[in-house]
């Protein structure tokens, strides 16, 4: 299929795959139970695998975020917060590329108008990442 994409509609295809894999896995994960750390697939509970907590004992700039988004796209957006205070933020920010990449990629007759606004949109990530490092750098400050 990924040969039959035109080419000037395919970093739209690659957009909308990638925001698709990330809401789908958000559904497919539990978010822990109230007061926990550990998501789940079904009844497994999975590790704690993030490598630069597990190496330095302090916490990324994304740590919380798988649970924090598991949490918003059910619906709970104080635990949502509670995990990560930028979760939330980034499911609205996956959630709009998700549709502006199904309106492009699907949508023929707004395609212009879409991928106008999804390029301003993919300048977003560059303010996404600001507020990352500097939610990271209150985080750590406050350990402090």
């Amino acid at each position: 299929m990924l040969s039959r994409i035109k080419p000037e509609l395919a970093p739209s295809f690659v957009i909308l795959v990638a925001c698709s894999c990330i809401l789908l896995g958000a559904f497919v994960l539990a978010p822990p139970a109230s007061g926990g750390h550990s998501i789940a697939v079904g009844r497994i509970t999975l590790p704690e695998t993030c490598i630069f907590f597990n190496l330095t004992g302090l916490p990324c700039p994304g740590c919380g975020m798988t649970r924090s988004i598991t949490s918003a796209v059910r619906g709970d957006i104080s635990g949502s917060f509670s995990h990560h205070r930028l979760g939330f933020l980034t499911v609205i920010y996956i959630l709009s590329q998700f549709l502006i990449g199904l309106g492009v990629v699907f949508i023929s007759g707004l395609r212009d108008r879409l991928q106008k606004v999804g390029r301003f949109l993919n300048k977003g990530i560059i303010v996404l990442g600001a507020l990352f490092f500097f939610n990271w750098i209150f985080t750590l400050v406050k350990l402090i």
